[in-house]
């Protein structure tokens, strides 16, 4: 029988050993840790961790990119900046068309960058893979407004919740491969991925063809829906999309995987350029909806959603100081943008402050039924 130490017995040799041994792993253990987070903090931050202005150079042939609009293939291309040492970093990848409606309405088309693990490893870039690039459309400087509105969208989403997408904000040369002259040099910004954005919510991306609205976690949907209704976007579609593989249309979904039969999943919104806040000079309507101009507020949410409405109408209330900040603190838009922006989200929290008008725009107009 194992004998218990008392107070005149010394302990046995296993014993000892035994928690040399655990210290001994607890201390690799903890040197482990230390040294890995040693070396994450001395890499530069990553991509998204951050909203300062990163400027870079992207050399790619694009004026065949431009003029080979049914070309979606991808391009190789460099991309250079300077890292936070100064240090200049230059990163191979590919360049490609994406888009639909914007590729149709664009002179300069919107971007797809693409990298290999092993070229971005150690890099403000390190664990990205495919990034949206959302471009400058036109030549005109005007058109710059309207994506750095865009990206203000995405901004006002983030302080509402954690279910959408980060943006980092750009200022992009663009160099022809060809002749390595320079293209333009114009604002830009890039969009996290659906994978890294579910990852950071500890979920997953769900790829389906459809769901039924019953499936959409109601407190997260009701957001979504008024959150739309806010910046004026009624081009999206949270149930099925154009292509009957893959849902939907401007909303990507997150939830648990394996995805159950009676698990919710998250919808989140992208792609605001058609939203009223923007107000683009090609941005319409979808057909068959009861409005004529992007700037007229519509809401399309479900009615089986609409308990979930009153939380969501004060939490935009509580945000409504930061939101306009927003606008009113951003440098790249000018005086007139600023003017009509506000004017516009002046509109939403007027709605948002009267019961009676909120039920009469938003509960009244829901989509189905309970």
């Amino acid at each position: 029988m194992l004998q218990q130490a008392g107070p005149n017995r010394p302990e046995s040799p296993l014993t000892l050993r035994a928690v040399l041994s655990l210290a001994l792993l607890l201390a690799g253990l903890s040197t482990t840790a230390v040294n890995a987070q040693s070396e994450e903090s001395a890499k530069p931050a990553k991509l998204f961790s951050t909203e300062t202005t990163l400027e870079m150079t992207i050399t790619a042939p694009w004026s065949a990119i431009v003029k080979k609009k049914k070309n979606q293939d991808p391009y190789p291309a460099k991309l250079e900046y300077r890292d936070e040492s100064g240090q200049t970093v230059t990163l191979d990848l590919t360049v490609a068309r994406r888009g639909i409606k914007r590729q149709e309405a664009c002179k300069f088309p919107p971007i797809r960058l693409e990298f290999e693990k092993e070229t971005v490893a150690g890099t403000t870039f390190r664990g990205q893979k495919k990034l949206k690039l959302v471009t400058h459309c036109e030549r005109a400087t005007d058109y710059d407004q309207y994506y750095v509105l865009e990206m203000l969208a995405y901004k006002m989403y983030n302080l509402l919740t954690d279910y959408s997408f980060r943006v980092r904000p750009l200022q992009v040369t663009y160099v022809d491969s060809k002749n390595g002259k320079e293209v333009d040099s114009r604002f830009a910004f890039v969009i996290e991925s659906h994978g890294d954005m579910a990852k950071r919510n500890d979920l997953h991306k769900i790829d389906i063809p459809k769901i039924s609205h019953r499936r959409l976690d109601p407190k997260p949907t009701g957001l979504f829906s008024l959150y739309q209704f806010m910046i004026g976007n009624v081009d999206w579609a949270a149930l099925i999309g154009h292509d009957p593989d893959e849902c939907c249309h401007n909303v990507k979904l997150i939830g648990p995987e394996p995805l159950g039969d009676k698990d919710f999943v998250i919808p989140v919104s992208y792609d605001f350029d058609s939203a009223g806040l923007v107000d683009a000079e090609y941005a319409a309507p979808p057909d068959g909806l009861p409005i004529n101009r992007v700037t007229q507020r519509l809401y399309r949410g479900y009615c089986i959603h609409n308990d979930e409405l009153e939380a969501a109408r004060q939490q935009t209330l509580n945000e409504e100081s930061a939101i306009l900040a927003l606008i009113s603190n951003e440098s790249r838009l000018t005086d007139k943008s600023k003017k009509k922006a506000l004017k516009f989200m002046d509109e939403y929290f007027e709605i948002a402050k009267d019961p009676g008008e909120f039920k009469e725009e938003v509960l009244d107009e829901c989509r189905g039924k309970k």
